[in-house]
Protein backbone atom coordinates (compact mmCIF):
# COMPACT_ATOMS: atom_id res chain seq x y z
CA UNK A 1 0.00 0.00 0.00
CA UNK A 2 2.82 2.35 0.81
CA UNK A 3 4.42 1.72 -2.62
CA UNK A 4 1.08 2.39 -4.33
CA UNK A 5 0.66 5.62 -2.39
CA UNK A 6 4.14 6.77 -3.45
CA UNK A 7 3.31 6.06 -7.11
CA UNK A 8 0.06 8.05 -6.86
CA UNK A 9 1.81 10.98 -5.18
CA UNK A 10 4.54 11.02 -7.86
CA UNK A 11 1.93 10.91 -10.64
CA UNK A 12 -0.02 13.82 -9.11
CA UNK A 13 3.20 15.88 -8.77
CA UNK A 14 4.14 15.19 -12.41
CA UNK A 15 0.68 16.20 -13.65
CA UNK A 16 0.85 19.40 -11.60
CA UNK A 17 4.26 20.36 -13.07
CA UNK A 18 3.08 19.66 -16.62
CA UNK A 19 -0.04 21.76 -16.07
CA UNK A 20 2.07 24.66 -14.70
CA UNK A 21 4.50 24.48 -17.64
CA UNK A 22 1.63 24.49 -20.18
CA UNK A 23 0.02 27.51 -18.47
CA UNK A 24 3.35 29.35 -18.42
CA UNK A 25 3.90 28.72 -22.15
CA UNK A 26 0.52 30.29 -22.91
CA UNK A 27 1.34 33.51 -21.02
CA UNK A 28 2.00 36.44 -23.40
CA UNK A 29 5.56 37.82 -23.61
CA UNK A 30 6.20 41.00 -21.67
CA UNK A 31 6.37 44.00 -23.99
CA UNK A 32 9.07 46.48 -22.88
CA UNK A 33 8.02 49.04 -25.46
CA UNK A 34 11.37 48.94 -27.28
CA UNK A 35 10.91 49.48 -31.01
CA UNK A 36 13.67 48.64 -33.47
CA UNK A 37 13.87 51.47 -35.98
CA UNK A 38 15.97 51.51 -39.14
CA UNK A 39 18.35 54.45 -38.93
CA UNK A 40 20.27 53.92 -42.19
CA UNK A 41 18.89 51.36 -44.67
CA UNK A 42 20.74 48.63 -46.49
CA UNK A 43 22.37 49.57 -49.81
CA UNK A 44 23.55 53.08 -48.93
CA UNK A 45 27.11 54.32 -49.35
CA UNK A 46 28.86 56.73 -47.03
CA UNK A 47 31.96 58.81 -47.70
CA UNK A 48 33.56 61.33 -45.41
CA UNK A 49 36.60 62.52 -43.52
CA UNK A 50 37.60 63.29 -39.95
CA UNK A 51 40.12 65.86 -38.78
CA UNK A 52 42.13 66.34 -35.60
CA UNK A 53 44.64 69.10 -34.90
CA UNK A 54 46.30 70.50 -31.77
CA UNK A 55 49.19 72.88 -31.20
CA UNK A 56 51.02 74.32 -28.22
CA UNK A 57 53.63 77.02 -27.58
CA UNK A 58 55.61 77.19 -24.35
CA UNK A 59 57.41 80.31 -23.06
CA UNK A 60 59.12 79.81 -19.70
CA UNK A 61 56.36 77.33 -18.81
CA UNK A 62 56.39 75.54 -15.45
CA UNK A 63 54.48 72.41 -14.46
CA UNK A 64 55.36 70.05 -11.59
CA UNK A 65 59.01 69.02 -12.23
CA UNK A 66 59.20 70.98 -15.52
CA UNK A 67 60.78 74.42 -15.30
CA UNK A 68 61.64 77.11 -17.86
CA UNK A 69 60.16 75.15 -20.75
CA UNK A 70 60.61 76.96 -24.06
CA UNK A 71 59.42 75.27 -27.23
CA UNK A 72 56.45 74.25 -29.34
CA UNK A 73 54.67 71.23 -30.73
CA UNK A 74 51.74 70.08 -32.87
CA UNK A 75 49.65 67.02 -33.78
CA UNK A 76 47.82 66.60 -37.09
CA UNK A 77 45.55 63.75 -38.21
CA UNK A 78 43.50 63.61 -41.44
CA UNK A 79 41.38 60.56 -42.17
CA UNK A 80 39.14 60.12 -45.28
CA UNK A 81 36.94 57.01 -45.28
CA UNK A 82 34.17 55.19 -47.15
CA UNK A 83 31.66 52.47 -46.29
CA UNK A 84 28.74 50.42 -47.59
CA UNK A 85 25.69 49.24 -45.62
CA UNK A 86 25.48 45.49 -46.13
CA UNK A 87 22.28 45.42 -44.03
CA UNK A 88 20.15 47.90 -42.14
CA UNK A 89 22.31 49.95 -39.74
CA UNK A 90 25.42 47.82 -40.39
CA UNK A 91 28.27 49.13 -42.56
CA UNK A 92 31.72 47.88 -43.52
CA UNK A 93 34.38 50.11 -45.05
CA UNK A 94 37.93 51.36 -45.22
CA UNK A 95 39.93 54.36 -44.12
CA UNK A 96 43.29 55.94 -44.93
CA UNK A 97 44.84 58.09 -42.19
CA UNK A 98 47.78 60.46 -42.32
CA UNK A 99 49.20 61.46 -38.93
CA UNK A 100 52.04 63.89 -38.30
CA UNK A 101 53.44 65.33 -35.09
CA UNK A 102 56.37 67.51 -34.12
CA UNK A 103 58.04 68.64 -30.91
CA UNK A 104 60.74 71.26 -30.44
CA UNK A 105 62.43 71.95 -27.09
CA UNK A 106 64.64 75.02 -27.01
CA UNK A 107 65.17 74.82 -23.25
CA UNK A 108 63.80 72.60 -20.48
CA UNK A 109 64.88 72.21 -16.87
CA UNK A 110 63.86 69.09 -14.92
CA UNK A 111 63.84 69.58 -11.15
CA UNK A 112 63.70 66.11 -9.56
CA UNK A 113 64.50 67.26 -6.01
CA UNK A 114 67.49 66.56 -3.75
CA UNK A 115 69.69 68.75 -5.95
CA UNK A 116 68.99 66.58 -9.00
CA UNK A 117 68.55 68.85 -12.02
CA UNK A 118 68.59 67.93 -15.68
CA UNK A 119 68.75 70.27 -18.65
CA UNK A 120 67.58 69.69 -22.23
CA UNK A 121 68.48 72.15 -24.99
CA UNK A 122 68.17 72.11 -28.74
CA UNK A 123 66.07 68.95 -29.14
CA UNK A 124 63.54 68.32 -31.92
CA UNK A 125 61.47 65.37 -33.10
CA UNK A 126 59.29 65.00 -36.22
CA UNK A 127 57.35 61.89 -37.23
CA UNK A 128 54.66 60.91 -39.72
CA UNK A 129 52.56 57.76 -40.14
CA UNK A 130 50.19 56.40 -42.79
CA UNK A 131 47.51 53.93 -41.65
CA UNK A 132 45.21 51.71 -43.71
CA UNK A 133 42.13 50.54 -41.79
CA UNK A 134 39.25 48.11 -42.22
CA UNK A 135 36.24 48.90 -40.04
CA UNK A 136 32.70 47.76 -39.23
CA UNK A 137 30.03 50.09 -37.82
CA UNK A 138 26.67 49.45 -36.21
CA UNK A 139 24.15 52.33 -35.87
CA UNK A 140 21.11 52.85 -33.64
CA UNK A 141 18.60 55.69 -33.72
CA UNK A 142 18.06 58.10 -30.84
CA UNK A 143 14.38 58.74 -30.20
CA UNK A 144 11.59 58.45 -32.74
CA UNK A 145 13.27 60.59 -35.38
CA UNK A 146 16.18 59.71 -37.67
CA UNK A 147 18.21 62.88 -37.15
CA UNK A 148 20.39 61.76 -34.23
CA UNK A 149 22.02 58.39 -33.74
CA UNK A 150 24.78 56.49 -32.02
CA UNK A 151 27.30 54.12 -33.57
CA UNK A 152 30.04 51.78 -32.48
CA UNK A 153 33.05 51.12 -34.68
CA UNK A 154 35.38 48.11 -34.54
CA UNK A 155 38.55 48.54 -36.58
CA UNK A 156 41.76 46.79 -37.60
CA UNK A 157 44.60 48.95 -38.95
CA UNK A 158 48.22 48.75 -40.08
CA UNK A 159 50.53 51.75 -40.02
CA UNK A 160 53.91 52.54 -41.51
CA UNK A 161 55.95 55.65 -40.82
CA UNK A 162 59.26 57.34 -40.14
CA UNK A 163 60.61 59.75 -37.55
CA UNK A 164 63.70 61.92 -37.14
CA UNK A 165 65.16 63.19 -33.86
CA UNK A 166 67.96 65.72 -33.41
CA UNK A 167 69.72 66.51 -30.15
CA UNK A 168 72.54 69.01 -29.55
CA UNK A 169 74.51 67.37 -26.75
CA UNK A 170 77.47 69.75 -26.28
CA UNK A 171 76.58 72.52 -28.68
CA UNK A 172 75.67 73.13 -32.34
CA UNK A 173 78.73 71.19 -33.54
CA UNK A 174 77.84 68.07 -31.57
CA UNK A 175 74.51 66.89 -32.98
CA UNK A 176 73.13 63.40 -32.57
CA UNK A 177 70.57 62.38 -35.19
CA UNK A 178 68.34 59.31 -34.95
CA UNK A 179 66.26 58.06 -37.86
CA UNK A 180 63.50 55.53 -37.10
CA UNK A 181 61.25 53.29 -39.18
CA UNK A 182 57.97 52.29 -37.55
CA UNK A 183 55.47 49.47 -38.10
CA UNK A 184 52.25 49.47 -36.11
CA UNK A 185 49.20 47.18 -35.79
CA UNK A 186 46.06 48.37 -33.99
CA UNK A 187 42.70 46.87 -33.01
CA UNK A 188 40.27 49.44 -31.67
CA UNK A 189 36.71 50.07 -30.49
CA UNK A 190 35.41 53.61 -30.97
CA UNK A 191 31.90 54.77 -30.03
CA UNK A 192 30.49 57.92 -31.57
CA UNK A 193 27.47 60.09 -32.30
CA UNK A 194 26.07 61.27 -35.63
CA UNK A 195 23.72 64.21 -36.32
CA UNK A 196 22.15 64.69 -39.76
CA UNK A 197 22.26 68.27 -41.05
CA UNK A 198 19.98 67.30 -43.95
CA UNK A 199 18.90 64.05 -45.59
CA UNK A 200 22.40 63.22 -46.88
CA UNK A 201 24.98 65.20 -44.88
CA UNK A 202 25.83 64.40 -41.26
CA UNK A 203 28.24 65.62 -38.62
CA UNK A 204 29.91 62.89 -36.57
CA UNK A 205 32.03 62.78 -33.42
CA UNK A 206 34.08 59.68 -32.56
CA UNK A 207 36.34 58.85 -29.61
CA UNK A 208 38.88 56.03 -29.31
CA UNK A 209 38.07 54.16 -26.08
CA UNK A 210 39.46 50.61 -26.21
CA UNK A 211 42.61 49.69 -28.10
CA UNK A 212 45.17 46.93 -28.59
CA UNK A 213 48.49 48.04 -30.05
CA UNK A 214 51.61 46.30 -31.37
CA UNK A 215 54.53 48.48 -32.48
CA UNK A 216 58.01 47.79 -33.85
CA UNK A 217 60.71 50.49 -34.21
CA UNK A 218 64.03 50.18 -36.06
CA UNK A 219 66.57 52.96 -35.36
CA UNK A 220 69.78 54.21 -36.93
CA UNK A 221 71.91 56.74 -35.01
CA UNK A 222 74.17 59.02 -37.07
CA UNK A 223 74.00 56.45 -39.87
CA UNK A 224 76.23 54.13 -37.80
CA UNK A 225 74.66 52.60 -34.69
CA UNK A 226 71.45 50.57 -34.98
CA UNK A 227 68.82 49.45 -32.50
CA UNK A 228 65.26 48.16 -32.30
CA UNK A 229 62.32 48.12 -29.93
CA UNK A 230 59.05 46.17 -29.87
CA UNK A 231 56.13 47.14 -27.64
CA UNK A 232 52.56 45.93 -27.13
CA UNK A 233 49.79 47.46 -25.04
CA UNK A 234 46.09 47.38 -24.24
CA UNK A 235 44.16 50.36 -22.96
CA UNK A 236 40.73 51.54 -21.89
CA UNK A 237 40.42 55.29 -21.43
CA UNK A 238 38.38 58.38 -22.22
CA UNK A 239 40.86 60.84 -23.71
CA UNK A 240 39.59 64.17 -25.06
CA UNK A 241 42.67 64.31 -27.32
CA UNK A 242 41.46 61.19 -29.16
CA UNK A 243 38.27 63.01 -30.19
CA UNK A 244 37.74 63.07 -33.97
CA UNK A 245 35.23 65.36 -35.67
CA UNK A 246 34.19 64.85 -39.28
CA UNK A 247 31.56 65.15 -41.99
CA UNK A 248 29.90 62.17 -43.67
CA UNK A 249 27.92 62.08 -46.93
CA UNK A 250 25.32 59.30 -47.29
CA UNK A 251 24.35 58.44 -50.88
Amino acid sequence: MKLKSIYLSSLMLLLTLLSYAETKDKEPAYDRGITNRTFIPKGQWMVGASFNYSQHFNDDYQFLVLNEWDGSGYNLRISPFFGYFVKDDLAIGGRVTYARKGLSIDNLQLDLGDDINLSIEGMSDVSHMVYTTFFMRNYISLGKGNRFGLFNEVSLSYGYGQSKSLNMENGPHDIVGVHSTLHELNIGISPGMVAFINNNLALEVKMDVIGFNFKNTEQVENQVNTGSRTTSSANFDLDIFSLNIGLTLFI
